[in-house]
């Protein structure tokens, strides 16, 4: 038997949402949550990014709803999610560059104000889009590259800390195939060709190196094709 999501048994138990027969004192489902759940969320999950931030605050039970990891992964795998701009800017005289989201009523960017106990790198870092978030690799702390990484769920605007890379890197070029991200470079004087690519694997949660061949660099002689 598939069991229900808390947040719908709660909406479900909410008297503003049902009527109450004195005789026999059974409560009555009306509206959206008279149909079967699994019918509900679905007709739930196409509802418009800004209907359902006014559904959220409604009431606790609802906002716990919209925003639970289930419901964004059932709009996301419905292709419900609308397409959102993020801009990571640095505006001064701010210290440090921060996220911002271009709002869809008012057409202008906004701060997004997120949660997370470490802030990711201020800069120089390789950004690659997974899924419903932003994977957030590498770049510079305190002026040296590090190998942190971190994804911002865009559902609730969350920072979650991911495996550590194998190689610090900084400005490192990075890229997704396969429910797989690939990172080149940005590791410096430190790089060789066992070390200069890494594969993260999403299923697995890991990082591999990967061999490759780098190219030697031969020094140019300026030739002069004047004769004389």
């Amino acid at each position: 038997m598939k069991s229900r999501s808390p947040a719908v048994c709660q909406l479900r138990a909410t008297p503003s949402h049902c009527k109450t027969k004195k005789k026999n004192k059974k409560t009555k489902m009306c509206g959206l949550w008279s149909l079967p759940e699994e019918v509900a969320m679905k007709c739930l999950a196409q509802v418009s990014r800004v209907d359902l931030a006014a559904l959220a605050m409604a009431s606790k039970a609802h906002r716990s709803l919209i925003v639970s990891p289930d419901f964004q992964l059932l709009r996301f795998q419905m292709g419900c999610l609308e397409p959102n701009l993020y801009v990571w800017l640095h505006v001064l005289p701010e210290p440090t560059p921060r996220w911002f989201i271009l709002n869809p009523v008012h057409r202008r960017l906004r701060p997004i104000h997120l949660k997370s106990c470490k802030a990711p790198p201020e800069s120089s870092s390789s950004f690659v889009l997974m899924s419903f978030g932003v994977f957030n690799i590498g770049g510079l702390v305190n002026g040296k590259p590090t190998s942190d990484v971190s994804f911002l769920d865009c559902s609730n605007h969350t920072w979650h800390s991911v495996t550590l890379m194998k190689m610090a890197r900084a400005s490192a070029s990075a890229h997704s195939i396969n429910r797989k991200i690939y990172v080149l470079g940005g590791c410096g004087d430190d790089a060789d060709s066992s070390n200069w690519a890494e594969v993260f694997d999403l299923e697995t949660e890991t990082w591999e190196f990967l061999s490759v061949t780098i190219a030697p660099q031969y020094p140019t002689k300026r030739v002069d094709d004047t004769k004389e």
